[in-house]
């Protein structure tokens, strides 16, 4: 089963800063030619909006190379950044999916790999003397992230550590499903 990225939700969002970072230095550069301006010190602003577009430019060059993680019974392989990994699962301990921040709004879906594996195209980070890797935001796959995690948890015999975030996603829907409930009754009545 191959999971990949939903590269046109990714692709908008870098376009919208794109177009942000070049409107503010356009805007910036024109405030700056016009003599009756009322904007005198525009450089920061040049600056930001430069920066903007170059860091928006960068990401949209990164949607170039796939992101795909073919799962199956034996392993998982990652083509990522161009370079493809193959993961038997003997050497991946934990997949889980991890909060950004203080709240489950699009956690990542991190990698935690056995002592001396180490995944090409990827940088990691070490924790507690393992290698943990983020590998994409759980709700930016092709997929809703309950199939992402029902595939993983499925081939990998276990090893998906992502309860807290389903009880979350499942608890945002009950909740919306009752308020559509309760608008739907005040309308009846």
């Amino acid at each position: 089963m191959k999971l990949r990225r939903n590269t046109a939700r990714a692709r908008r969002n870098y376009l919208f800063v794109a177009f942000i970072g070049a409107s503010g230095w356009g805007a910036a550069r024109y405030s700056e030619a016009d003599s009756n301006s009322v904007f005198t010190n525009t450089g920061p602003f040049k600056y930001v909006g430069a920066a903007f577009f170059l860091v928006a430019a960068c990401a949209l060059a990164s949607l170039l190379w796939p992101f795909i993680i073919n799962v199956d019974d034996d392993g998982m392989t990652l083509r990522l950044r161009g370079v493809t990994t193959r993961l038997p699962w003997s050497s991946v301990e934990m997949l889980t999916a991890a909060k950004r921040g203080t709240d489950w709004m699009d956690p990542m879906l991190q990698l935690r790999v056995a002592p001396g594996v180490r995944i090409k195209g990827c940088v990691g980070s070490d924790n507690d003397g393992r290698r943990v890797y983020n590998l994409l935001p759980l709700e930016n796959f092709t997929v809703p992230p309950e199939q992402v995690v029902a595939i993983l948890r499925k081939r990998s015999g276990g090893k998906v550590e992502a309860q807290d975030y389903l009880n979350y996603r499942a608890g945002k829907r009950a909740v919306a499903r009752w308020l559509t409930d309760e608008r739907g009754d005040d309308r009846d009545g």
